[in-house]
This record gives structure tokens, sequence and C-alpha cells, in this order.
């Protein structure tokens, strides 16, 4: 006796997968764009990059620290 074969509806199963994907990419790229709006969209602090000139920052970031020469030495522990 042989069972009867039973069909698969696997048109429908990949309509429902496609539309569930679909909805999770599109709910995970609005939250990561409220994440961006919410902290990296503008600055912080309002005018904090007014008179900031990119060459003078980057000179000050690059450039080796000064010497301090007016600074006091350590003093030796007896």
């Amino acid at each position: 006796m042989q069972l009867p074969r039973l069909k698969r509806n696997t048109d429908g199963a990949k309509k429902t997968l496609r539309r569930e994907i679909t909805i999770a990419l599109a709910v995970k790229l609005l939250l990561l764009y409220g994440l961006w709006y919410a902290f990296f969209s503008h600055p912080s602090i309002h005018g904090m990059t007014e008179g900031m000139d990119p060459d003078r920052v980057a000179a000050a970031l690059i450039a080796p620290p000064p010497l301090n020469t007016n600074e006091p030495h350590e003093e030796k522990h007896k």
C-alpha cells in the first residue's frame, strides 16, 4: 500500500518568506536611520564647528606636543 503524495504549496511559502524578510529589512533600516539622526546628523553643541579651520585643526592633531621648560622637574625621592 502506497501513501498518497502531499502537494506542498511552495509558491505561497516563498511569497510569505519574501514579505517577512522585506518587512524585517525595512524595520532595520528605519531603526538605523533613527539612530543616525538622533546621534550623528548634527553637532550636539550649536556653533561648535564655527571658526574651526580644518588645516589648523589637522596641524594641531599631527604636531608633536610642545616641550614645557617652565615646569619644575620632579624631585627625587630619598
